[in-house]
């Protein structure tokens, strides 16, 4: 009898290990993925709906004060900011009329990067700019691992809504995204931007001072927010 009861609970472990090894994979092992799909696969340009883009700027164009974002695609800071402050900001200003957004993306992490850069100033000349910068930092990539190939950047391009892909693929060799890719370079050297993300503030890009160093919060944006909209009531 012993042997046969043997054989019997090492079936009944072997099973109970599958079982287990399961469970593990759907709720722990297997969680990356799980996130990594629907990072992919939720709203990130809900936020957006609504609110006039027109190439760099978000908001509407006689909103009394400007808040430029220097971001770099593959910064994970950027993305914290992005996935954290950034949303709320847009809901409380810019939704309202009060503040309009310019994003000047940089390229200093490396060659995914300037690739990130080019696809989502070309989404720009179809005024999607900021909803495909929300949907890269969605999947954002390990720095510098070449993960932003054509097909990750078609993907990116994919989940925004109302884009034409293949005019925006096309266009990301174009004047305009080297004229961007240029002036941003010349904005950040006048202002000394180092890092990312900075976020600098004023009624215009002749007259911007900077918020503060790191990733910048709710209450220290808002704060800086107000203050300027104060200089500028009636």
């Amino acid at each position: 009898m012993s042997r046969p009861l043997t054989a019997l609970a090492v079936v009944l472990g072997v099973a109970t290990a599958v079982v287990v090894a399961a469970i593990l994979a759907s709720s722990g092992g297997g969680h990356a993925a799980t996130a990594q799909r629907s990072s992919g696969s939720r709203d990130v340009t809900g936020v957006l709906r609504g609110i006039p883009q027109h190439g760099l700027v978000l908001g509407r164009p006689d909103a009394p004060v400007l808040l430029v974002e220097f971001a770099d695609p593959q910064c994970p800071f950027c993305k914290e900011f992005a996935d954290g402050p950034w949303p709320e900001i847009v809901r409380r200003y810019v939704r309202a009329g009060k503040v309009r957004m310019e994003l000047r993306l940089m390229t200093f992490l490396g060659p995914d990067s300037e690739r990130g850069a080019r696809a989502l100033l070309a989404a720009g000349q179809q005024d999607r700019l900021w909803d495909a910068a929300a949907r890269f930092y969605a999947v954002q990539g390990e720095e510098n691992t070449g993960y932003a190939t054509d097909a990750f950047l078609r993907r990116v391009l994919g989940g925004v809504d109302g884009l034409d892909v293949r005019r925006a693929m096309r266009a990301r060799a174009s004047a305009t995204v080297d004229g961007e890719l240029g002036a941003v370079h010349s904005l950040a050297s006048r202002y000394g931007v180092t890092s990312t993300p900075t976020l600098l503030i004023g009624t215009s890009d002749a007259n911007l001072h900077s918020i503060g160093s790191g990733t910048p919060s709710v209450p220290q944006v808002s704060a800086s927010i107000d203050a300027e909209l104060r200089k500028h009531r009636p």
